[in-house]
């Protein structure tokens, strides 16, 4: 495996083969490909599928079936490498889109081994600075059309597709972003939402995929967004208004999305204003509602959300367990910074996690309100942690810590407390 920074996620596949639909584009495209989890290629509208093959010293290999195929998706972010082992090292292919041109996939096949290699495309549409070779895949029986490149020994091919909205004329491969410029470029655009560094490492890599994943989308009709963002046909409206709040954060505008909010709003109230408590998921799409209106320059419409959200019933607990749809990055949030009804925010409101117990932790830029966010470090001074904060927004933002500590509260706009004591989750 692959020591390159930033390689948090990896998936190594054997015998037994976990799916993937990894979702490729540029931001608000209008276009997206789907990779999967051996590293073939579908693009947006189209049937057709482009495979790869690798010619090393001793065979032709099939990485949709060869049993040392290793991917990585680079820190959650849309940069797909995958690894087939040949014989003295890897052939690798990364695969990630670029918004030249109209929008083009990129794909590049670096040869980590010690002997030359050759690489068969199963399409002859793929764009390429290179000749590919004259006699074609020799060896192997491939589709018509299917083209060979040849590799040196630590040498890498970079091919690219058309995306269905490209603009057309000669393209400069060699002048195209890097799949590591690509990577710290989504990276910023995902952290603008705000980013935590907590125990847990599976959560980063997953909140950096649904944010991608909905930039790339939001470009489409919100029923094309997946189940992961909108839910399945697009029916989800906790999931709906939590996508939207992420676009937000992100820099995202969402105004033609105006007339869904409230229809998703009032069916959330119309379902939920006899009920004994309200899900914390349903509270917390409530204020995703709120701070996306109050974006849009709608606070009277935020302000009565507020006002009929006041009425309903008391919220349940957070759960244990961490969501895998959109709804982990509010889970999270919860967590971290939880907006209270009557106003102000309470950090570690539920307690200490017990994974965190004893690490250090930092969060930034986690929304409090529609118009405060807040971020702080954790540090352990024995068994009590200290909390150091920092606030934007207008001035008076109350601070609570809810389980954590309950006699503490400040309303500064920085500060640094030792908390009293803690409740363990």
């Amino acid at each position: 495996m692959s020591n390159t920074p930033g390689l948090i996620s990896s998936i190594s596949l054997s015998a037994t083969v976990r799916p993937a639909a990894h979702v490729l584009g540029v931001r608000a495209g209008g276009w997206h490909a789907i990779v999967n989890e051996r590293g073939a290629i579908r693009m947006d509208g189209q049937t057709e599928v482009l495979d790869w093959y690798v010619a090393a010293d001793d065979r032709w290999h099939n990485p949709a079936k060869e049993t040392t195929v290793r991917q990585t998706r680079r820190a959650g972010v849309p940069v797909i490498e995958t690894r087939l082992r040949i014989p003295s090292g890897d052939a690798v292919q990364r695969v990630y889109a670029v918004p030249d041109h109209g929008g083009l996939l990129v794909i590049e096949i670096s040869n980590d081994s010690t002997l030359p290699i050759a690489v068969a495309f199963t399409r002859n549409d793929v764009l390429s600075s290179r000749q590919p070779s004259p006699l074609g895949p020799q060896g192997i029986d491939l589709p018509a059309g299917s083209v060979v490149f040849p590799v040196a020994h630590g040498s890498t091919l970079r091919v690219a597709l058309a995306s269905p909205l490209a603009t057309g004329g000669e393209v400069n491969l060699e002048q195209l972003p890097t799949s590591e410029q690509l990577q710290r470029g989504w990276l910023n655009s995902v952290e603008r939402a705000g980013y935590a560094i907590v125990a847990d490492k599976s959560l980063s890599p997953l909140i950096n995929r649904l944010r991608s994943d909905a930039l790339v989308l939001s470009g489409n009709h919100e029923s094309e967004w997946g189940v992961d963002l909108v839910g399945e046909d697009a029916q989800d409206d906790v999931a709906f208004l939590l996508t939207l709040h992420e676009l937000v954060r992100m820099g995202e505008k969402v105004d033609h999305h105006v007339e869904a909010i409230a229809d998703a709003v009032e069916k959330l109230f119309r379902l939920n204003k006899k009920a004994a408590s309200i899900a914390w998921d349903v509270e917390r799409a409530l204020f995703a509602a709120r701070c996306v209106l109050w974006s849009l320059g709608e606070q009277r419409a935020a302000n009565d959300v507020l006002a009929s959200q006041q009425r309903l019933a008391e919220t349940d607990s957070l759960p244990n367990a961490a969501p895998k749809d959109i709804r982990v990055i509010a889970w999270l949030d919860e967590q971290l910074v939880s907006p209270r009804r009557e106003g102000g925010a309470a950090v570690l409101r539920y307690g200490v996690p017990r994974l965190w117990l004893g690490v250090n932790m930092e969060c930034h830029r986690v929304v409090a309100s529609p118009e405060h966010k807040v971020s702080y470090g954790l540090r352990w001074h024995g068994e009590k942690p200290a909390v150091l904060w920092e606030t934007s927004g207008p001035f008076g933002l109350r601070l609570d810590a809810g389980a954590t500590d309950s006699s503490w509260h400040s309303v500064e706009a920085t500060g640094d407390a030792l908390l009293a004591g803690f409740v363990a989750q």
